[in-house]
This record gives C-alpha cells, sequence and structure tokens, in this order.
C-alpha cells in the first residue's frame, strides 16, 4: 500500500510538473508574441506601403501612356493592389497659363471666378473673346483696359485678347485638372498615392507630403539661344460605369488639345493646389531650384531657366528668366477616360 501510495504521489507530481512547464510556454510564447506584434504589423505595413507604391508608379506610367495614344486608343491595365480603392479628385489642380503672343504691347488678364480684367501697358487691346464649356462671348475694351462678368464660364477657359489692328496680341488659358487617389490600408491609417497631371503624390499617416514625380514642365534652349518651355497636361476623368474597387482598369485616350504653340513673350504660370499646402512649395522648388543660389551669390541676371513671377515664394506663379526675351512655348492638354 505504501509503495502504490508514493506512485500515485510520483504520477501526479509528474503531472502538475508537466502542466506548469506547458503553462510556462504558453506564457512566454504569448509574451512573444505581445513583443513580436508592432514588428509584425510594422512588417505588414512596410509590405503595404511598398506594393501599394509599386502598383502606383505602374498605373500611372500606363495612364501617361494612355494619354498619348490617338484618340480613341487605350489600354487595360490590371493589378489586384489598385483594387482595394480608388477615389476621384475632382479639380485636384488648376493651371493658368498666359503669354503675349503678337504685337509689342503687354497685357495682364485676372479672371476671378465670372469677372475677368484685362489691362494692357500700352493701350492697344481692344477685343476679348472667352470661351468655355458651351459658351463664347466677346466684348471691347475702353482704353485697352475693363472689367467684364461672364456667366457660367466653366471647364476649360480660353480667353484671347485682339489689338487695335486685330491682331491676337495675348492669350490666357485656365484648365482644371481631375486627378485619382489610391488608398492602401494599414495598421493604422492609410497609405495613400495621388496621381495627378502625372505626378505622383505619396503620403503615409505619420510622415509629412512627398512628391515622388512631377507635372511635365520642362524648359531647354535651343541652339540659337531662343529659350524653349514645354508644358503637357493631363486629366483624368473616371466614367459613370467606373467602380470603387477594379482588378481591370481601361485606360483611354480621348486625344490632346493644344492650347499654345510658338514664340510668345511675357510667359506667366500659376499653379492652384487643392490638396496638401505643401504639395506647390515642392513643385516651386523642382522647377525654380537654382535660382536662389544664384540670387544668394548676387549674379541673378545670369541664370537662365524658371524662376518666381513677382514674390520670390512663387505663389504668384513663375516665368522663364529672363522674363522679358521672346521664347518658344508649347502647351497640351491630354484627356484619359478610367472605366
Amino acid at each position: 500500500m505504501r509503495r502504490s501510495n508514493q506512485h500515485r504521489q510520483d504520477a501526479v507530481s509528474e503531472i502538475l510538473g508537466v502542466t506548469m512547464l506547458l503553462a510556462m510556454v504558453v506564457t512566454v510564447i504569448g509574451g512573444v508574441f505581445v513583443l513580436l506584434g508592432p514588428f509584425l504589423n510594422d512588417i505588414d505595413d512596410n509590405r503595404e506601403w511598398s506594393a501599394g507604391s509599386v502598383a502606383a508608379t505602374q498605373l500611372n506610367d500606363r495612364i501617361l501612356i494612355a494619354a498619348q495614344s490617338p484618340e480613341g486608343a487605350g489600354l487595360v491595365h490590371q493589378n489586384a493592389q489598385i483594387s482595394r480603392s480608388i477615389d476621384s479628385l475632382r479639380d485636384a489642380e488648376t493651371w493658368k497659363v498666359q503669354a503675349d503672343l503678337g504685337g509689342s504691347d503687354r497685357t495682364v488678364v485676372v479672371l476671378d471666378g465670372d469677372l475677368i480684367n484685362v489691362a494692357s501697358t500700352n493701350r492697344t487691346a481692344l477685343t476679348v473673346t472667352a470661351t468655355g464649356d458651351g459658351m463664347n462671348e466677346t466684348w471691347t475694351l475702353t482704353n485697352g483696359t475693363g472689367n467684364h462678368t461672364v456667366a457660367n464660364l466653366t471647364g476649360v477657359i480660353i480667353i484671347d485678347v485682339f489689338d487695335i489692328h486685330g491682331v491676337l496680341s495675348h492669350r490666357f488659358v485656365q484648365v482644371p485638372i481631375d486627378g485619382l487617389r489610391l488608398n492602401n490600408p494599414l495598421t493604422t491609417g492609410a497609405f495613400t498615392v495621388d496621381l495627378v497631371n502625372g505626378a505622383k503624390i505619396e503620403k503615409l499617416p505619420t510622415d509629412a507630403v512627398e512628391v515622388r514625380q512631377f507635372p511635365r514642365l520642362q524648359q531647354d534652349i535651343l541652339l540659337d539661344g531662343t529659350p524653349r518651355v514645354s508644358l503637357v497636361l493631363l486629366d483624368v476623368d473616371i466614367s459613370a460605369t467606373a467602380k470603387r474597387h477594379m482588378t481591370n482598369i481601361h485606360l483611354d485616350s480621348k486625344g490632346e488639345t493644344e492650347l499654345f504653340d510658338g514664340t510668345v513673350r511675357n510667359l506667366v504660370i500659376v499653379v492652384d493646389v487643392a490638396g496638401d499646402p505643401s504639395i506647390l512649395p515642392q513643385y516651386i522648388h523642382h522647377w525654380t531650384g537654382d535660382h536662389p543660389l544664384y540670387l544668394a551669390s548676387g549674379h541673378a541676371d545670369d541664370y537662365r531657366g524658371f524662376g518666381p513671377h513677382a514674390r520670390l515664394s512663387g505663389i504668384d506663379g513663375i516665368t522663364i528668366m529672363p522674363s522679358d526675351v521672346p521664347l518658344e512655348l508649347r502647351v497640351a492638354l491630354q484627356s484619359v477616360e478610367v472605366s
């Protein structure tokens, strides 16, 4: 009996020991998972960020290819990462471009809502024509200047100014730009990528907005020393049949419209960005990055390239320097439909 009881006690002790050991193992494993949880979440977030950034770059490249295709042509882009969430960005940017085309006068056009103000330095401006979506209106100026109100002025707006000799002396163009936003959910918040006007703009929940690709504004010098500026705008229109979650994305070209093509003077380009306020300064710095260096060194007159118009911040727009030199300007608007 004593031996039997001893065996029972030993068995119970072994069971208790094994149970306690298992409890300790479970506790340790649980602690390990608690400690590793944030690291695993970071790994998942990094994987989501990397995949989302690559997918956005691929989609942006496909959109640019479709934009350069003939009207009616298109392609299909497939990516499971993109299907998570696509949102439309209406009026993400507004571009205003104006320049003197003919004559010797300097003309400035200001568009504020429906109010159009035209002023010419030598008062040679005589007739103004404004066109927009479904509208066209013409009026005459007094002494080369004046205000005029045009109702229902929407869409791509073109304002042409003719001088007293009937020569097209100035053109003002305002173009609203729509884009896309790709959303990639993270452990906390979301990683968003905006595809606007050829640009790629990334935003992590805890980081500042960063522009990875910029709109297609370029300048160079021709062999004869003439400055040349090229601006290709891109408007992305999401069709009514498009869904927020799509695996197959159809990209169809809606053609290209020439807005400027020839020799101009006194070029001014103004960009209004509806998104984060840090985007526009990044644009301005990218295009005019060398100008502050020349200005600080006292050699601003030697600078050739984009510089600020009026205030140094660039908030009033940018121009090509020196600003009074004739230049070759090409501005085109490409349109792509997403469905």
